[in-house]
């Protein structure tokens, strides 16, 4: 049959029974009933010939080897990048965060299409190659700080809950308290900052917390004082002045044992409260 778009026997029937198809039985989409070809033919759509799930017309489209299964040697096939993940198959790490497209899907687990999977601020690659905190968890200590925060502004160790050991985590200090996480004492008063806020109750962004003159510090580990009470045995000087001016004893409100308490003798009768008889008479 003449396929030329003539009524070639004046039957008023242009190519009459006219099928048009692929009429080359070697070709991939050849069609047993066409009788008229149509320039369809293709030979590629039925071969995969390094069977990476993508026929030849298809790594042709995709600019992908159809003699290699793996075109960007990512550990992913072409097919698998393309039909998939949606990763780039000519791009070994289609998200540039410094891991290949076949360690983030068969490894890490991470996206191969975000960069930074758990958006903590870290890139995939950075937490994996570098920081050895986990991709896909934003606060790999949970600290209360995500790691990229740690990272990139704290300066704290992702990997530590309590950067400093002081007993507060790094996201309570930051978050909750306002001490510095890379501190132990944020005040310098000679207590921990986790001691002041777990134990004295004292303020650890202030070094004396009762205003009395002397460090929380002092007063813990040193004078047995109460670092939240200014005047601890309640005689009417407070701790510093007993320490600092009288000499006299904080702990004790009577410290000659005269039967006057220091700030009795002080304040009121001027006498000495470091002396029974202060003016000798016996």
């Amino acid at each position: 049959m003449l396929c030329n778009n003539i009524d070639d026997d004046c039957d008023g029937t242009i190519d009459e029974g006219r099928v048009n198809g692929c009429i080359d039985m070697m070709a991939c989409n050849y069609n047993p009933v066409a009788t008229c070809d149509d320039a369809s033919c293709n030979y590629c759509s039925c071969v995969d010939t390094d069977n990476d799930g993508l026929n030849n017309c298809e790594e042709a489209s995709n600019g992908t080897d159809p003699n290699d299964s793996d075109s960007d040697n990512d550990g992913l096939s072409d097919g698998d990048e393309v039909n998939n993940t949606g990763a780039n198959p000519l791009d070994s790490d289609s998200d540039n965060d410094g891991l290949s497209d076949g360690e983030e899907v068969n490894t890490q687990g991470t996206d191969p299409l975000d960069s930074d999977s758990d958006d903590d601020g870290l890139s995939d690659g950075d937490e994996v190659n570098s920081l050895n905190t986990d991709p896909l968890d934003n606060d790999s200590d949970d600290d209360g700080l995500n790691d990229g925060e740690e990272v990139n502004t704290q300066g704290t160790n992702p990997l530590d809950a309590d950067s400093d050991d002081d007993g507060l985590s790094d996201g309570d200090e930051v978050n909750s308290v306002g001490t510095d996480p890379l501190d132990i004492d944020s005040d310098n008063d000679g207590l921990s900052d986790g001691e002041e806020v777990n134990t004295q109750g004292t303020d650890p962004l202030y070094s004396d917390t009762d205003d009395d003159g002397l460090s929380d510090g002092d007063e813990v580990n040193s004078l047995n004082t109460d670092p939240l009470d200014l005047d601890s045995d309640d005689d009417g000087l407070n701790d510093g002045d007993e320490v600092l001016v009288q000499n006299t004893n904080p702990n004790d409100p009577d410290s000659d044992n005269d039967g006057l308490n220091d700030g009795d003798e002080v304040f009121s009768s001027f006498t000495d409260p470091l002396l029974q008889d202060s003016d000798g008479d016996g």
